[in-house]
């Protein structure tokens, strides 16, 4: 048995290398387990991304070398983050290795490395799930009522949502947001900037209590940690973050809102360089969840795309409260 790792520190690849699985770590090797690689002369860490057999390698076997163990049993990364890591990489040419750390912050490749990770997750499990709370009840007006259905009812998965300034959008999260949890989902709001995002995560918060998760710049390496941690277990139900949430591991998520989706920091300027739109929207086809482009401004191809029925338009043109 062969697989295909994709190593943390940096490669020219944008498949992944090649190791033989000793037949002692056989039965342990799946997709998505971190493993010990030999590497330059060293032992680096990697993920499997994919399992494979003699027939299907195209080198001499000879010059393949050994896995050298498991170094967490714990499988991190899902078939699906997989793929689109290696979409991410085909789309924008990067090497794999940029695209699948997109998946686990610095913060938690470094726990993995010094073996640290496995105490984090099972101290997690300990943790008592708190339950959320609504503490406010948000009466929609008649014409905010009327987006948010058409919101909910578009068979159309992807919805440009033309709302003005003041016409009361995140009052519309707060109901879509509610709507999903009862289910039992997740829900991501994706908002650009750290301001924006303090600004409207306090509102959220406000509604739901304190088990929202922020996730932006400012939060610290450990702070991440533990929030990866709990979307991992499936713990964390309502996520506002900055564009690197998206990439977390969400175990049953059912929408996603991008909040002023024209705004420019939604592209990443390091790599991977990226446009978060275009990765929400490979989520959106992988996982079928409903996504939310929402701004009072928004994209002119986003529009041009609304035009074509591409996106599903829903208008919100008259002010919050307004008579």
């Amino acid at each position: 048995m062969y697989c295909i790792v994709s190593p943390f520190s940096k490669t020219f690849d944008n498949k992944g290398l090649i190791y033989f699985v000793p037949e002692n770590i056989i039965p342990d090797i799946k997709e998505g387990l971190a493993v010990q690689i030999p590497l330059k002369n060293q032992i680096e860490i990697g993920i499997v991304l994919k399992i494979i057999e003699e027939k299907d390698i195209d080198i001499d076997p000879k010059k393949i070398k050994s896995l050298i163990g498991v170094q967490n049993k714990n499988i991190l990364l899902s078939s699906y983050q997989i793929y689109l890591a290696f979409w991410i990489s085909k789309y924008y040419f990067c090497q794999i290795h940029s695209s699948i750390n997109l998946f686990l912050p610095k913060s938690i490749r470094e726990k993995l490395k010094k073996g640290k990770l496995n105490d984090l997750i099972e101290k997690e499990k300990t943790q008592k799930e708190e339950k959320i709370i609504t503490k406010n009840n948000i009466k929609l007006s008649k014409k905010q009522e009327i987006s948010y259905n058409e919101i909910l009812k578009s068979k159309n998965q992807k919805i440009l949502f033309y709302g003005i300034t003041g016409s009361g959008k995140t009052e519309i999260y707060i109901k879509l947001i509610e709507k999903y949890i009862a289910e039992g989902k997740q829900a991501l709001l994706l908002i650009p900037e750290i301001i924006l995002n303090n600004q409207i995560g306090e509102k959220i918060i406000s509604y739901f209590g304190k088990e929202v998760l922020i996730i932006n710049s400012s939060i610290t390496d450990s702070t991440k940690a533990k929030y990866w941690t709990k979307i991992y277990l499936g713990k964390a139900k309502i996520i506002v973050g900055t564009r690197s949430s998206l990439f977390y591991p969400y175990k049953n998520l059912g929408i996603i809102i991008i909040d002023e989706q024209h705004d420019n920091s939604y592209i990443s300027d390091k790599n991977p360089k990226f446009k978060t739109g275009d990765v929400v929207e490979k989520i959106s086809e992988l996982k079928k969840i409903k996504v939310v482009f929402a701004s009072g401004t928004p994209s002119i191809n986003y529009m041009y795309r609304a035009i074509k029925k591409e996106l599903n338009l829903v208008n919100l043109l008259e002010k919050y409260n307004s008579k």
